[in-house]
């Protein structure tokens, strides 16, 4: 494979204000072309190195956006927006990327996938408002090697998956006390969120330690849209990584505990939107509800649990959700891909701890992010095998 800084048929009026990068990635077009134009690929592999993703909306049709923000590997963030102007699978694809929807530096960028043998050869070809705008991205922010590495990852990504683009990953996303605790104790009974049970003292506690440990995503905007508790609410960091977190997840998986205590507690349009599938011992049918989450009941074991999600959420990712005896029954078995846990500065003394039923000789963890706001900070490792 190769990759230059010049390829297309330049344009005499944009000459001075244009870059051009090609590079030849060893994939048909059309897989290509998908891996540059759906959001669950693009969020693995956009940027130059060192950059990771996240998603605050995405519609790819012409006139639709794509806003979202790039994390830099010195921990500063960058806002981008990106509006589909031309869309022509599997050939061509133009668009308009600035900081914001109105940015009148914005500049335009024309991509071409063309054929070439077993391999696509991508050329893009991007044009800036004036020559002084393309010279200070060149020279101030390294605008060809970005898109060099960029193309890079993009090759590297598809080369991963072995002529076909990946499968979605399993993971699971949970806060934490600053003292290792998931959940305080003592566990409520499982009807513990019926409504006789929520005046009594026990539960009262229980809620209330909880309530604390979540409070960084009661304010959020995601959060109370997808609750329909109504409009606004804050956004940033942590609103923007509540709503990546959810809008990755194809189908969730939880233990029947979990089930139990959410059952009463859970609003009639119940917040997943997804199939979820829920680990038990008994046999029940599934459970439809509005907006789009229908739970299933598998009653022969977590494997065959989680099949049956990756099936339901395709090319997207399975969220294991919880509770803490199924999130360690998956880790153990070593069919955890990646973590997230939200770190609260609150201490609970005593609790459910994640890792306390996991076996640490059989599981390695890489850190490969961390974000911090002004209430928590979220990390999120790799889990690899001993």
């Amino acid at each position: 494979m190769t990759t230059t800084s010049s390829g297309a048929e330049p344009d005499r009026t944009t000459t001075d204000r244009e870059v051009v990068i090609s590079r030849a990635i060893g994939a048909p077009r059309e897989l290509v072309f998908e891996a540059f134009t759906q959001v669950r690929h693009l969020s693995r592999w956009w940027g130059p190195e060192g950059f990771t993703t996240t998603t605050r909306s995405f519609e790819f049709r012409v006139g639709g956006a794509w806003d979202f923000v790039m994390h830099g590997p010195d921990g500063t963030d960058y806002q981008e927006w990106i509006t589909w102007r031309e869309i022509v699978p599997p050939e061509r694809i133009a668009l308009l990327h600035g900081e914001s929807r109105d940015d009148p530096n914005a500049f335009e960028s024309f991509l071409a996938f063309e054929p070439a043998g077993d391999e696509t050869r991508i050329v893009m070809r991007t044009v800036f408002p004036t020559k002084e705008l393309r010279d200070e991205a060149v020279e101030k922010y390294h605008a060809i090697e970005g898109g060099e590495q960029t193309l890079s990852n993009l090759a590297a990504y598809v080369a991963e998956g072995g002529g076909e683009l990946m499968a979605g990953k399993v993971f699971f996303s949970v806060t934490m006390s600053l003292d290792g605790f998931m959940a305080p104790e003592p566990v409520p009974p499982e009807d513990a969120f019926s409504p006789e049970k929520q005046d009594e003292p026990g539960v009262r506690r229980w809620m209330s330690k909880w309530a604390e440990l979540q409070a960084w995503a009661f304010p959020l905007r995601w959060f109370r849209e997808n609750l329909k508790l109504g409009e606004g609410g804050e956004e940033g960091l942590d609103n923007d990584i509540a709503r990546a977190t959810h809008e990755r997840t194809g189908a969730s998986v939880m233990g029947k505990r979990m089930f139990d205590a959410g059952e009463p507690a859970w609003p009639e349009e119940a917040p997943f939107h997804t199939p979820v599938f829920v680990v038990t011992h008994t046999r029940r049918d599934p459970w439809e509800r509005p907006g789009g989450t229908t739970f299933h009941f598998v009653n022969d074991g977590i494997e065959s649990s989680l099949d049956q999600a990756r099936e339901a959420a395709g090319d997207r990712d399975v969220r294991i959700a919880g509770g803490a005896e199924t999130i360690q029954e998956y880790l153990d078995s070593g069919l955890i891909d990646e973590f997230s846990i939200t770190l609260a500065p609150v201490l609970f003394g005593t609790g459910i701890r994640l890792f306390d039923r996991v076996d640490p000789d059989r599981l390695t963890l890489e850190q490969t992010r961390t974000d911090a706001s002004s209430r928590v900070t979220h990390l999120t490792y790799t889990v690899g095998k001993r």
